[in-house]
């Protein structure tokens, strides 16, 4: 029981011991007859205001909020700069020099790469890499790619695409899987992961040329053209892209 005695109080061993030596508190009343006791140390912390960022810190974020919002076409190099402000272009200047964002080349021959945020290109390298991912990967027969090897399968007939939809529904619902129908009649499920990436780089390459070839655009991203094709559907499907005749496609800016 606390007693006071004058100017001072009086603990028992279990009140003193619970306190701690040499600590120093805020008695504040509370209700009538009731009264907080508070370590001066937790009151100081609490009443700490946090730090402001830096005009130039909220610059830097607005930055890359554009860089992961913006469309691929939009970040090329010497054209992101043109929806910057004065301020925004400095920050940019700043995230580059910092390492935090950089200009991506998809070839060392490109004339101009595309903005991209450190974290994004660690995590595609990190991605397991699939037989997919070779230009001179030996082609199967359609059946016998499936997801494990190839980050991709292909489904033929209409009931395989239901049944494959049923079996992946959850996946599918959830991004980890995305699948299309194509205009030859078969049904590709691919892995998000594999498919966002290549559509990166399907978009980088084909602004440096418009009008490419399946083999071409296959040899510049340095996969399989069956994979390739697969990318070219879904590009076609958000209209990135159009299949100007069999085999050859256009880039839609």
């Amino acid at each position: 029981m606390v007693k006071v005695t004058g100017k001072g109080i009086e603990l028992s061993a279990e009140e003193s011991e619970m306190l701690g030596e040499g600590h120093e508190f805020e008695l504040i009343p509370n209700q009538k007859g009731m009264f907080l006791l508070i370590d001066k140390e937790k009151l100081n912390e609490k009443c700490v205001p946090k730090p402001k960022k830096e005009k130039n810190e909220e610059e830097k974020e607005i930055v890359i909020e554009l860089i992961k919002k913006a469309k691929l076409s939009d970040l090329v190099e010497g054209k992101f700069e043109n929806i910057l402000d004065e301020k925004q272009k400095k920050a940019l200047l700043s995230l580059v020099i910092e390492g935090r964002v950089f200009v991506f080349k998809l070839n060392e021959t490109y004339k101009k790469g595309v903005y991209r945020i450190k974290e994004e290109i660690i995590e595609e390298a990190q991605r397991e890499k699939k037989e997919s991912e070779d230009f001179n990967a030996i082609e199967k027969p359609l059946g016998e790619y499936n997801l494990v090897c190839d980050g991709f399968m292909v489904i033929i007939g209409k009931d395989g695409a239901s049944r494959a939809s049923y079996t992946y529904e959850k996946q599918i619902k959830e991004c980890i899987l995305r699948g299309i129908r194509s205009f030859d009649g078969n049904y590709y499920l691919i892995q998000n992961d594999l498919l966002t990436s290549y559509i990166n780089k399907s978009i980088i390459a084909l602004t440096q040329k418009e009008l490419q070839t399946i083999d071409e655009l296959a040899s510049n991203l340095k996969i399989s053209k069956l994979l390739t094709r697969i990318i070219c559907e879904f590009l076609k499907d958000e209209g990135e892209l159009m299949e100007k005749k069999k085999g050859y496609y256009q880039y839609i800016k």
